[in-house]
């Protein structure tokens, strides 16, 4: 039996330009195949939200969000290539994707698109085998060059989380009878923990015929083992390398074997179940289905030729197997001589007050690295529309910078989470729930942005209905790490973060119940402040728990956040909530920036916020080495014995509360009860809740309204006490205490290890701010939380530290594109066309955060608690010259522009989202 979700419009889905929507790839959605034992395989297809790696997302005792996981997989079953080549693949060795794999049959899957590295063409086979208990990936390699290619690939991925307990795995029996993996074994089985009588996760199997070496498919696959002990346990990877002369094909045959739920006086029977279906389909392929040649081609089993026919495998062609051809990438160049490159606002702002550069010439810089960067098998996808008419709203802000008007966000390119209204564009909130949905009007803080002259560029993809703390899936695809692209963006705003990292923005704006600022932002090397509750407006912004979500913006200095808190900070007129903010915030928040804002300050730390409930020490090493940038910045580290005191809590509906709240302000979009909403079945087939779900389910009374409104009132004034207990200025945190997994896992299985501050779940600022990376390379941060309304005092630290730190570093996953001349047209005496953005009927361009994910969506977050300065960028991108403007030539460059918008347009409409309502 298999389950797939309802065709939706996503078949025809477009992406949006200016209203670009841009949907994931192809028909129908996330695929579900069920085997003989009634446990659903979800498979990672190019159906939404388009992982499209051909691995196991997880395996369930059922379909959707309430059905039970039945193994610890998480991410199980992807590859990882590399090529020694002339010329690195940028992707080299990462997670592959963009097979278009394709339901071609019951549980199969087929590549309808090969992927291209460094000259060798790779697609994938998927069979999950309805009538067993196992599942078969076959991956074909081809040498497309005229000289021998060294190719090693790699299966695994992740089969639990942690050290000890029910979640932790390791292998437990190999087909030589231990627990040592070697080369001469054919399998293996690995299994959790167990806890009495229990359930917990069944055991699962790997059939990897003959390999090469073992690898850890967390980090350095192809260079370190497989890990044994503590967390890196849970992350098998087996290689195998192949020598490909010019034309050669070969391939590699995988089984995965997955068992039933255990308790521990069931586990071993359950093991050796699985191990007895791995040793016999070692001993004895299953080929059904297979060509000749796919057959023949397979070199890490024994002959598989046919007794009775010894001839099968020889002749011409014997080994050819037929593969689809790889799409050729997006053109990496780009018509604008000014370089974004991870430049900040702060230099782009002078760079326009001095006229050398024009606000259509940085946005037709963010828009052609859009193109290049988000967009592909290899893209970010990062937006999820993409606003058409971006260069008309440069092109309008240097009208009125000519006219001029002056400001620190006139014309500079901003990102927006799409949860946040826009009049322009869809507002999908990551769902087809919500597909082609466009407001009325803007949510206050884009508002504010738009009369500011900020150019807002597009919709950037989050996780659907902002649920998860750990990944950033939508129905409009699934946002990939900026730093290390085979992992894991972290919760909601993934987007927002992606997209300021690779500089496809100049900043962006998220949101966050749980983690989804700090999370994405440290992953991405941001700044961000989660601000008192009130100090920004979240009208117009859709919900997760109601009173608790906080919008803010995610930048790469602490100058630019303070730029955008001037402009979306404060008293928001039509929302009661923030009344208390004009008093609060100061006129100019760039007055706080004092680099010695942390001299003499007393800074808390609870030892027990640092520890990484995975047992790692990695990312908490790195992190605890940076705290001698506080000191350093001279203020003094004080070790807190106990946390602050947590109010008694009720167990109140604020997801449902909060759609009630929403649907009663924004009658537009058509909803008459959240049930419509929290039940959709248009939304990923994994997160849906089946219609009975929500049946009785009530909206908060009065009482629980206040007391919910005076547990955060309570918790805040507990906070400010304990503070004041040990004579604190702030209390510092880490924010990521593990290294990330890779983006191919999901449930309720965290990303990252993880433990929020208490400024969720009370209401006070936290602010965080990067501090370079770990010894591996991915970025950390610290966060500093103080008492309520202590947000300019948090800011000004946070720039303190900047200038010792110079914690912000800049992927390089996404480097400066080639400039090129923009072709000019001569002279017509016709009258001139309103510039256009392409072909209407063209794909569009963008993508869509995340917080703490619950069981239940109906149910509040939870929030666990603890028991650089200015950069001056280069405006000059490489091989190309600004061209003098000057303030008196702003004027001519507004003619130059049509031109740009013409290429811009062109650029838009390579995106794959649909067109918005």
């Amino acid at each position: 039996m298999r389950t797939t979700s309802r065709l939706t419009a996503l078949a025809a889905a477009p992406l949006v330009v200016a209203g670009l929507v841009m949907p994931a790839s192809t028909a129908g959605a996330f695929t579900y195949v069920t085997d003989a034992e009634g446990t659903a395989w979800g498979i990672h297809s190019a159906a939404p939200p388009a992982v499209d790696t051909g691995s196991i997302r997880a395996t369930q005792s059922g379909t959707g969000v309430q059905a039970p996981y039945s193994t610890m997989l998480n991410g199980y079953g992807g590859i990882r290539v590399t090529v020694d080549a002339t010329e690195t693949h940028r992707f080299d060795g990462e997670l592959l994707r963009g097979f278009g794999l394709t339901e071609s049959g019951e549980g199969q899957f087929e590549t309808t698109q090969s992927v291209e590295l460094s000259g060798v063409l790779v697609s994938r086979a998927v069979h999950v085998e309805t009538g067993a208990t196992f599942g078969r990936w076959l991956d074909t390699f081809t040498n497309t060059t005229d000289q021998t290619l060294t190719v090693e690939a790699a299966f695994g991925g992740q089969t639990g989380f942690g050290s000890t307990g029910t979640n932790a795995s390791r292998v437990v029996t190999t087909s030589s009878g231990d627990a040592e993996v070697t080369t001469q074994d054919s399998w293996t089985a690995s299994a959790s923990g167990t806890n009495a009588e229990r359930t917990s996760g069944g055991p699962t199997a790997t059939v990897v015929g003959d390999f090469d070496r073992t690898g850890n498919w967390l980090r350095d696959t192809f260079t370190q083992p497989m890990g044994t002990q503590g967390h890196a346990a849970n992350f098998p990877a087996y290689v195998n390398t192949l020598a490909l002369a010019p034309g050669e094909t070969a391939s590699l045959l995988r089984f995965v074997v997955v068992g039933q739920p255990v308790t521990a006086g069931t586990l071993d029977a359950e093991v050796a179940e699985v191990s007895g279906v791995a040793a016999e389909l070692a001993a004895n392929p299953v080929l059904d289905g297979l060509s000749r040649a796919e057959i023949c081609s397979i070199v890490n089993f024994g002959s598989l030729v046919p007794a009775d026919e010894p001839t099968h495998c020889l002749g011409d062609g014997a080994t050819e197997v037929e593969q689809p051809e790889a799409p050729a990438g997006p053109p990496t160049v780009t018509t604008s001589s000014y370089d974004v490159v991870d430049t900040t606002i702060e230099q782009m702002r002078a760079d326009l007050e001095a006229g050398r550069t024009t606000a259509v010439e940085i946005t037709q810089a963010y828009l052609d690295r859009i193109a290049a960067y988000d967009e592909g098998q290899f893209g970010f996808n990062a937006y999820t529309t993409v606003a058409s008419d971006a260069l008309e709203q440069a092109a309008e802000a240097d009208r009125r910078r000519a006219a001029g008007e002056t400001g620190a966000m006139l014309g500079i390119p901003i990102a927006v989470k799409d949860l946040y209204h826009t009049k322009d564009m869809p507002t999908t909130n990551g769902s087809l729930t919500f597909d082609g949905f466009r407001p009325a009007e803007d949510a206050y803080q884009v508002a504010q942005l738009r009369d500011a002259g900020a150019v807002i560029i597009g919709k950037a993809t989050m996780e659907e209905y902002a649920t998860s703390g750990s990944y950033s899936d939508s129905g409009y695809g699934t946002v990939w790490n900026a730093f290390d692209p085979s992992r894991s963006a972290l919760a909601s705003s993934g987007g927002s973060a992606v997209a300021t990292a690779t500089s496809m923005a100049a900043a962006a704006l998220g949101s966050q119940t749980g983690d989804s600022l700090y999370a994405p932002a440290t992953a991405a090397s941001l700044f961000t402040l989660r601000g008192t509750d009130g100090m920004q407006s979240d009208r117009g912004v859709m919900p997760l728990s109601w009173l608790q979500d906080y919008a803010g913006a995610m930048t790469r200095s602490v100058s630019d956040l303070a730029d955008i808190l001037n402009v979306t900070s404060g008293t928001d007129p039509l929302n009661p909530e923030t009344a208390e903010a004009d008093a609060h915030r100061p006129e100019d928040w760039r007055t706080v920036l004092d680099e010695d804002a942390l001299e003499g300050k007393r800074i808390g730390i609870l030892p027990a916020a640092w520890v990484d409930p995975y047992g790692t020490t990695t990312t908490i090493d790195a992190s605890q080495a940076a705290l001698q940038h506080i000191e350093a910045a001279g203020a003094e580290i004080i070790e807190l014995p106990q946390g602050p005191v947590a109010p008694e809590r009720g167990s109140w509906n604020l997801n449902w509360e909060g759609w009630a709240r929403y649907i009663e302000s924004y009658p537009e979009f058509g909803a008459t009860s959240p049930a419509e909403i929290v039940c959709s079945q248009d939304k990923l087939p994994y997160t849906r809740y089946a219609p009975e779900f929500c049946e009785g389910t009530q909206r908060m009374t009065d009482a629980e309204v206040a007391a919910w409104r005076d547990y955060r009132a309570q918790y805040k004034v507990n906070i400010a006490a304990w503070m004041d207990e040990y004579d604190v200025d702030a209390v510092v945190y880490p924010s990521l205490l593990s290294e990330i997994s890779l983006n191919d896992g999901g449930g309720n299985r965290s990303s990252f290890g993880r433990r929020d501050t208490p400024s969720g779940g009370s209401g006070v600022p936290t602010v965080a701010m990067p501090a370079g990376t770990d010894v591996n390379g991915a970025p950390i941060s610290l966060q500093l939380m103080g008492r309520a309304w202590d947000d300019a005092e948090l800011v000004g630290m946070a720039y303190a530290f900047e200038q010792v730190a110079a914690g912000h570093v800049a992927p390089g996953t996404a480097p400066a594109l080639t400039v090129v001349e923009t072709p000019t047209e001569e002279p017509t005496e016709q009258p001139t066309e309103e510039p256009t953005t392409g072909d209407p009927g063209a794909e569009p361009t963008a993508e869509p955060t995340a917080e703490p994910t619950t069981t239940d969506p109906t149910a509040e977050p939870t929030t666990e608690e603890p028991t650089a300065a200015p950069t001056a960028g280069g405006p000059t991108a490489p091989g190309g010259q600004l061209p003098s403007t000057g303030p008196g030539g702003i004027a001519a460059s507004l003619v130059a522009a049509l031109a740009l918008l013409a290429a811009g347009g062109a650029a838009l409409t390579r995106r794959r989202r649909t067109q918005g309502a």
